[in-house]
This record gives structure tokens, sequence and C-alpha cells, in this order.
């Protein structure tokens, strides 16, 4: 009866250690060179803006693509022909993805969205319209 048991337990191990095997072989990723290689140029730009948004002359914003509050910043801001660069991390393979999020954090350590980084430096977090028309319409 005992052995009946260690061979149970013996078995459940096994087949514990081999999902953490192979589950660990398969989630190697895929260096983000070749990751870049297979985006278009506007994506690999817009990427590349991303996380040195304080080389771009205009507001800045990370944004998803799902997100309400992204589309009404994004409106408002045409609206009120204000130039801005928009990036919806979102969309990016998840390893971009990642580090596009962890730059944003370094701007908004909540990661909430929309994240507007201003040309002066200045950081506004959500659509909060009155904040964007004292920024940007003065």
């Amino acid at each position: 009866m005992a052995a009946s048991y260690l061979l149970v337990g013996i078995g459940f191990l096994l087949i514990i250690f081999g999902i953490i095997y192979f589950k660990s072989k398969n989630s190697k990723e895929e260096p983000v060179e070749e990751i870049l290689k297979k985006l278009t140029q506007e994506e690999q730009t817009l990427y590349k803006m991303a996380l040195k948004p304080e080389n771009v002359p205009n507001t800045f914003i990370y944004a998803l693509s799902t997100c309400a509050h992204c589309k009404k910043t994004r409106a408002f801001l045409d609206e009120n022909k204000v130039p801005y660069t928009i990036i919806y991390i979102d969309t990016y393979p998840k390893p971009l993805y990642k580090i596009l999020l962890e730059k944003l954090k370094v701007y908004n350590p909540r990661g909430s969205y929309p994240t507007i980084r201003l040309a002066n430096g200045h950081i506004i977090t959500g659509f909060r319209e009155q904040a964007l028309r004292e920024a940007l319409l003065k």
C-alpha cells in the first residue's frame, strides 16, 4: 500500500517537473531586434519615439487601442488642431509591449491610459479636458 502511494507521488512529481520543463523550453522569446524587423517602418519609428518621447517635438501619447479615454483625448486634440504623436502599445508583440509599458511607467507609475507627455515635459494622465486646455491652448 505504501509503495503505491510512493509511486503515485513520484509520478505526480514527474508530471510537475515535465510541465515546468516544457513550459520554460517553449517560453523562450524571440530577441527584440528580430521582433522589430517584422514591424512596419511606421511601427518601428513609433516604438523608437516611445522609448525617447523627450525627443519628440510635439505631444506624445501612450494609449490603448480599446481605451475610451484615449479616443476622447485624440478627438479633443484633433478638434483643437494640436499636433501629437500617439502609440497604441497594446498592438505591439508582448515583449515590446512590456518594454513600452515600463517606459510609460517612468512617466506614470500607475500605468493608466492615456499617458500624455507634452513637449515641455509636463505629464497629464487620463482624459482631463481642463488640464489639456490649460496646458495646450494658451
